[in-house]
């Protein structure tokens, strides 16, 4: 089957442009599609039908046809309120697009007939010959050939219009030179019709029936159902006759019916190719005449090559719009939905001006008739140049009746301003999106997951514009650095274009170099016999949420005076617990008096992908403040207040160390469930009244845990925003409290997962005011062991270590430090410290893991000679010991 052509009628664009400056556009309304003009330079576009869609459908009659409905039937549905009449003996004329205007055309007779030519009704009967026609100062001429190329052998001239016709108007055939050798053929005559003093029209005069022979194949193919061939002949008639009453002259393409005329024919007349086929004149001969009338006028009846599956209305009252059944439903049918491409540069032709860009074709009307929408009835173009609106636009496409495909969101060309930049300094993320878009740029600390910023904005399509981070974070206070910290940030810029679409993120990594460190507080003396008084434990510092992560090798001062139920004055030392997070490397933290000097002892030691804390009990500085520092990569920390010593001592209690006493080992049992509570009697334990206790110094072991989390013990009531012990899958983890003690009893809470729990009992503070007991004495920490200057400690071996002399009086009753193992060999072991002299504790102060350097708080009373031992249990460790004060 051959392509079937459509058929449409003039479509004049209303072109409405705005001059002047160009505005910006207005928003669109709900009912408005807006397509950004894409980057690629063109759309994919889904539409439907092929032609106007007045009146019949072609593919529709066929369908129909299929379906077994006769001629009339189709007719009648398509040109609904029409009736049938008829016409005789009637010619029509058309003009023949490829010779108009002409300023030369060669005509010869078919199969060697003689020629009538001259004036319209003088014209003379001549041999035949091929006459090569010219025209100059209004004169038309006329030279004889015999053959192609042969020499001129008669000439003659003509004013107006000259006819030519091979006798009983069997037809004539054209070319365009005197050198063709094959020309169209067309029935009836043929007539050059001057239309300047230099060129002029050939039209084609001929009986409409023999007129109808060539136009009803080009419309409808010949192998169609007879019915559908029949409706074309009726239609066809009828549009032409309707043309002829109204004194308008036919044209041969598809503005008007296509027209081929018979067929080719070569130099001797003979015909080589025919335009007309036997299917079609049998159906033009069974509807001999017919026309559909209106009104007792014959009817306007349009068609086109496909509706897409509804009529559109028109200016006649049988010109409806409805659902139309039949089109879409024949096979071999593929211009009633279709698929094509629309370029930018083919609509941006209809904006105002010259050289207008395209930024967006707005639909601003539809029919609402059949699939997307119906048909477009209007669109403004928003150009560089100003607005324009063009009314049922087809842009070169088959119909008006079209949408252009979502075009995917993308943030093009993406480039980075920086990826390292200064404490305080600024990065922008540059981008060319596709489309308008609404942007997001999000920026969050890799260290924690946590969100740091979110700026939002907006962006036109094929505008480069910049999203920039200014280094700073949402949330802050007036009292809060201006700045995030140093450390790895990750750096995404989102966007969502007006349908709701995402294009693909473009991130990147920033690191940002860390600040200098701020001057040291002076320092201040430590004073030494202080009572303690236990609070309920609180978080006065929380990297995480001001960002401020530590550098390496730097410091950061934290204020503990005034916070968390820590009095302005009277403190000489506080109870810590200092928790450090997402670590870059492994690292460690020293945490000592502000203002003095930075010892060379370590509180805690880090690792990356584990949240490790370690309790430290340690003087106030200059400022009321102690001053912690981070030895290399970045980190987070955590500072909880758990209690704190004051000179105060009608207000505060002493401390009385004992040997390590169990108070709780949920292995024998179950394990703590995640959100669940678990009371321990410490009382009982000790042997101490309940009514004499007012807190207890506990070392916190966990083991097993089914997943992250902590493990925090406190006194009563409400659980607390601090922790204790961070929770690590597959390893043990330790860690020394001071926790309050209510009515003989602390309390452990569980948040995250499951896990066992240990409780040991290393020495108890009573009510205050009590006499019993010791006083603590903060001093400058200082490192007392480190093997790693020799052998290590082998497995089930012990190490001595001098605790006093130096900042340790000999009359201290105990000593608080950290114990730290490195580089152990064993897949885990425990380390235990006790005073020299006396039999080793059942219970660990330390439990590590290899690969990792682990660290923990430490209270012990002092041995022979003040002496302490420690033992390592599995394979080889180095231990360190460190001194932060101590109790008399």
């Amino acid at each position: 089957m051959n392509t079937l052509r459509r058929l449409t009628a003039a479509v004049v664009a209303a072109l409405l442009t705005a001059t002047g400056l160009v505005a910006l556009a207005p928003a669109a309304s709900a009912a408005e599609e807006v397509y950004p003009a894409p980057a690629s330079g063109s759309w994919t576009v889904d539409g439907r039908a092929y032609g106007h869609g007045r009146g019949m459908s072609q593919w529709g009659a066929q369908g129909a046809a299929l379906q077994g409905r006769t001629a009339s039937q189709i007719l009648d549905f398509y040109y609904p309120g029409t009736g049938t009449g008829s016409v005789a003996g009637q010619y029509v004329k058309a003009t023949l697009a490829a010779f108009a205007p002409s300023a030369t055309v060669t005509v010869w007779s078919p199969e060697n007939r003689n020629i009538r030519m001259g004036p319209i009704n003088g014209e003379v009967v001549l041999p035949p010959g091929r006459w090569t026609v010219t025209m100059s100062g209004g004169t038309v001429t006329a030279e004889k050939r015999t053959v192609v190329n042969g020499p001129v052998v008669d000439r003659r001239t003509y004013s107006g219009v000259l006819r030519f016709e091979s006798q009983n108007e069997y037809g004539m055939i054209v070319a365009a030179s005197q050198s063709a050798t094959t020309g169209r053929w067309y029935r009836g005559d043929l007539r050059i019709e001057p239309t300047s003093g230099t060129t002029f029209n050939v039209t084609n005069s001929l009986p409409m029936e023999d007129y109808l022979r060539s136009v009803v194949p080009r419309e409808s193919p010949a192998s169609w159902e007879p019915a559908a061939l029949q409706a074309q002949s009726v239609a066809a008639r009828s549009y032409a006759w309707w043309k002829v009453t109204r004194g308008q002259t036919l044209c041969d393409t598809t503005t008007c019916q296509v027209y081929y005329g018979r067929g080719v024919a070569n130099a001797a007349g003979a015909l080589t190719t025919s335009y007309e086929h036997s299917r079609s004149d049998a159906a033009i001969a069974a509807t001999n005449g017919q026309v559909r009338t209106y009104g007792g006028s014959v009817a306007f009846t349009e068609f086109s090559s496909s509706n897409g599956g509804w009529t559109a209305a028109g200016s006649v009252p049988y010109q409806v719009a409805k659902a139309d059944p039949w089109t879409g439903s024949a096979p071999g049918d593929t211009v009633t939905a279709w698929t094509a491409t629309l370029a930018v540069s083919r609509v941006a032709q209809s904006c105002p001006g010259s050289g207008g860009t395209l930024r967006n074709l707005v639909v601003t009307g539809r029919t609402g008739n059949g699939p997307l929408g119906g048909r477009i009835s209007q669109v403004r173009l928003e150009c560089s140049t100003g607005n324009a609106t063009v009314n049922t636009p087809a842009f070169g496409l088959r119909s008006s009746w079209w949408q252009p495909r979502a075009t995917a969101p993308v943030l093009g060309s993406p480039a980075f301003s920086a990826t390292t930049i200064d404490h305080g300094a600024q990065m922008s993320i540059g981008v060319t999106p596709n489309l308008a878009m609404s942007w997001t740029l999000t920026v969050v600390d890799r260290s924690t997951g946590r969100r740091v910023t979110q700026t939002t904005g907006s962006a036109q399509a094929g505008t480069r514009f910049n999203a920039t981070w200014f280094g700073t974070y949402d949330g802050r206070t007036a009292a809060d650095p201006p700045y995030v910290g140093p450390g790895t940030y990750n750096v995404t810029l989102t966007a969502v274009d007006p349908a709701g679409r995402s294009a693909a993120p473009v991130t990147t990594q920033v690191t940002v170099r860390p600040p200098a460190d701020p001057a040291a507080p002076a320092a201040v003396p430590l004073v030494g016999d202080g009572g303690y008084v236990p609070v309920t434990p609180a978080r006065i510092t929380d990297t995480r949420t001001t960002f401020q992560s530590l550098g390496p090798g730097r410091r950061a001062d934290v204020a503990v005076l005034g916070r968390g139920g820590v009095p302005a004055s009277g403190v000489t030392a506080v109870v810590l617990n200092v928790t450090a997070v997402g670590s870059t490397v492994a690292s460690h933290l020293r945490v000592w008096p502000a203002g003095s000097a930075m010892p060379n002892a370590s509180v805690l030691n880090t690792a990356p992908g584990r949240t490790q804390a370690s309790q430290v009990a340690v003087g106030v500085g200059g400022d009321g403040k102690v001053s912690v520092y981070n030895a290399t990569g970045t980190t987070h920390y955590v500072v909880d207040v758990l209690g704190y010593y004051t000179t105060d001592l009608v207000g505060s209690a002493r401390y009385t160390p004992v040997d390590p006493a169990r108070a709780l080992d949920s292995r024998t049992g179950g394990a703590l469930a995640a959100g669940s509570t678990r009371a321990v009697d410490v009382a009982s334990v000790l042997g101490v009244p309940a009514a004499s206790l007012g807190a207890v110094t506990v070392n916190v072991t966990t083991t097993r845990a089914s997943g992250a989390g902590y493990v925090v013990a406190y006194g009563a009531g409400a659980l607390p925003t601090a922790s204790t012990v961070n929770l690590v899958p597959g390893a043990d983890i330790a860690n020394r409290a001071v926790v309050p003690v209510v009515d003989g009893k602390i309390t452990l809470g569980v948040q995250g997962s499951s896990v066992h729990v240990l409780v040991d009992v290393v020495g108890w503070y009573g009510k205050p005011g009590a006499a019993e007991g010791s006083l603590f004495t903060p001093v400058q920490p200082s490192r007392v062991l480190d093997t790693r200057g020799g052998a290590p400690v082998g497995p089930a071996a012990e190490v001595r270590v001098q605790v006093t002399g130096g900042a340790v009086p000999p009359d201290a009753t105990a000593v608080s430090g950290t114990v730290t193992a490195v580089n152990l060999t064993a897949p885990w072991t425990h380390v235990r410290v006790w005073p020299d002299g006396e039999p080793r504790t059942g219970t660990s102060d330390l439990n590590a893991t290899r690969g990792y350097t682990q660290a923990n708080a430490v209270t012990t009373r002092t041995g022979v000679g003040g002496g302490v031992r420690l033992y390592n249990d599995q394979g080889t460790a180095h231990l360190i010991l460190d001194v932060a004060g101590y109790f008399r």
